[in-house]
């Protein structure tokens, strides 16, 4: 039997009247984290049978399989081990072999040597595009304290006047780079690392470092061995954060903070691999998902972040759960007929207040939110963060509870689903407990829906077709109109 009927509309303002204690009787305390789902059109007998439907859908035995390194990615033949990257033995791990201890020792110390200033550079760029770029970022903007010796600079799109704007300005004998790529050929990556290469010269090949899974070809692109930091090429990308690309938010926020993130994330690997169905933040985050997307019809998810220092939270999301999760065929490369991955977006809550929420808050589609705060502010300014903490109570409600007026104008319809997931306060531990649990929500809701979380063969198909066309324009002298629709007309006939 179905939790919740398709497109459900069980008032929610009725529900809280009917229940004094719905708020605490909706929510999970997991740790630092609390998550709130009782502005969710779900009855209290709905939300306890939730965990049934992963204990029918073979949960459990799933997870087992995933921590004992067997195979959970059929269409490539390979298991998922990135928890091993941040486990307290990595080398211990099944299926890994052993260099992972060494390897994160190595990664490490580069990054403390970075961050001491003992190396002797002011400044870091870092080059990486998709999961090289997005966890290292989201980590270094939550974390960073403003102690490192060393100030870093991301490089991901090809923006040619960011690039010469940025090194109009730094000292090239007192910048370094590092060139986080696993196959070391992604062309956005080694453009910009190309053009570093140039602006470097005779320094390139000691203060640049490459966090690879392919050392050879960072070496054969110039980089000293001695400064390359390997990982095992059986880490996926958007789970790479744990690996030696994490080397430059390392260097940013210090290496005992970064030992502290993934000492965070491994107590969430624990804690998923062996709490009950419905007492796991990642279990719980998953299911969340879970209604939304299958039993209510929505096809968006907002995360939105009332704590600045969360402000990439929903980029990091957007490639982690949709090329996770976008998928139309089930393991038995069978057609779904039901939906998958939601379209995600997100932003800071009190700018976003003043550009989207109109249309959330009264527009004729509903999209789902999830607004993620703190009740620490991390900072000498506590006015400032209430003022956030209002706004997103404030939003959570309106929402919600939507407001009567005798002019349709002025009225809210409300009932518009909003999830709260706030930290008691935002430091390394918890915030690596969070990604890693967002993680183990994607793997939980891959077995919910039966389908591979862990490739994303539209994403090489579109990398292909790019090599292609990218040779067929540089046969061109000069492109114009007619040409580019001649390019399109041959390649939607061409196999």
């Amino acid at each position: 039997m179905p939790v919740l009927e398709k497109n459900n509309t069980l008032d929610l303002s009725k529900l809280f009247l009917e229940d004094g204690e719905r708020a605490r009787r909706l929510a999970l305390i997991d740790g630092d984290w609390l998550l709130d789902l009782s502005r969710l059109p779900l009855s209290s007998a709905q939300y306890a049978a939730l965990p049934a439907l992963a204990l029918e859908a073979g949960l459990p035995d799933a997870i087992a399989r995933l921590f004992a390194g067997a195979t959970v990615n059929p269409s490539e033949g390979r298991p998922a081990l990135h928890m091993a990257l941040r486990a307290a033995d990595p080398d211990a791990w099944p299926g890994v072999g052993k260099g992972l201890a060494a390897d994160r020792d190595r990664f490490l110390a580069v990054a403390d040597n970075l961050h001491s200033g003992r190396t002797g550079l002011t400044d870091l760029i870092h080059v990486g595009i998709g999961g090289s770029d997005l966890g290292p970022r989201l980590v270094a903007d939550a974390l960073d304290d403003g102690s490192a010796g060393v100030r870093v600079h991301w490089l991901s799109t090809l923006d040619g006047r960011r690039l010469d704007r940025l090194l109009a300005r730094l000292d090239p004998a007192r910048t370094g780079v590092v060139v986080a790529s696993k196959s070391f050929s992604t062309e956005e990556t080694l453009l910009q690392a190309a053009a570093l290469r140039d602006w470097l010269g005779v320094r390139f090949a000691d203060q640049c470092w490459a966090a690879t899974a392919m050392p050879e070809r960072a070496t054969a692109f110039g980089i000293s061995a001695s400064q390359v930091l390997p990982f095992p090429d059986w880490t996926g990308g958007r789970f790479s954060l744990w690996s030696s690309v994490g080397v430059s938010a390392a260097a940013l926020i210090g290496r005992q903070a970064f030992d502290r993130l993934v000492a965070g994330a491994a107590e969430a690997d624990r804690v998923f691999s062996s709490a009950t169905m419905n007492q796991s933040l990642a279990m719980q985050l998953a299911l969340m998902i879970h209604v939304l997307r299958r039993h209510l019809d929505a096809p968006t998810l907002g995360v939105i972040a009332y704590d600045p220092r969360l402000a990439l939270l929903g980029d990091y999301l957007q490639q982690l759960l949709m090329e996770s999760l976008g998928k139309g065929v089930d393991l038995a490369d069978q057609h779904l007929a039901l939906a998958t991955s939601p379209l995600l977006f997100g932003g800071r809550g009190t700018d976003l207040q003043h550009s989207i929420f109109q249309a959330l808050h009264q527009g004729t589609d509903t999209h789902p939110l999830l607004l993620v705060g703190s009740l620490d502010a991390g900072h000498a300014r506590p006015d400032w963060h209430r003022v956030q903490l209002a706004h997103l109570l404030a939003q959570a409600t309106a929402l919600a509870r939507g407001r009567d007026d005798s002019q349709p104008c002025r009225r809210l319809p409300g009932n518009r689903p909003v999830a709260l997931l706030l930290a008691r306060r935002l430091d390394p531990v918890t915030l690596g407990y969070l990604l890693a649990s967002f993680e183990h929500a994607v793997f939980a809701l891959s077995v919910l829906w039966n389908i591979n979380p862990f490739d994303q063969w539209g994403v090489e198909e579109g990398k292909r077709l790019a090599g292609r066309y990218r040779r067929q324009l540089d046969e061109l002298d000069s492109l114009d109109f007619d040409h580019w629709l001649q390019l399109g007309q041959r390649g939607m006939t061409e196999g």
